[in-house]
């Protein structure tokens, strides 16, 4: 999306049980003009995965090479952040 008006970061770590039901939460709101960052934080579990089966062009997913810490990871996602609001 080249003009959202909401940037939605989540960080994510070993979520994978969860994690289904939060993206689908987001993606599946009447609103649509938002993008949604998901920065995979290392993780050792299916997160990545269950992630990298959504194919909607909203979806912007960074992959860490190493475990660096939740505020890391938003800081990250506040830096490619386009929207003028952030979630």
């Amino acid at each position: 999306m080249l003009n959202p008006i909401v940037s939605v970061i989540m960080p994510v770590y070993n979520t994978g049980i969860y994690l289904k039901e939060a993206i689908d939460s987001i993606i599946n709101q009447s609103f649509i003009n938002f993008e949604l960052i998901i920065i995979d934080d290392s993780s050792t579990d299916n997160s990545l995965q269950i992630i990298e089966n959504y194919r909607d062009q909203r979806i912007l997913l960074v992959k860490k090479d190493f475990n660096s810490g939740y505020t890391k990871s938003l800081n990250i996602g506040l830096k490619l952040a386009k929207g003028k609001y952030i979630a």
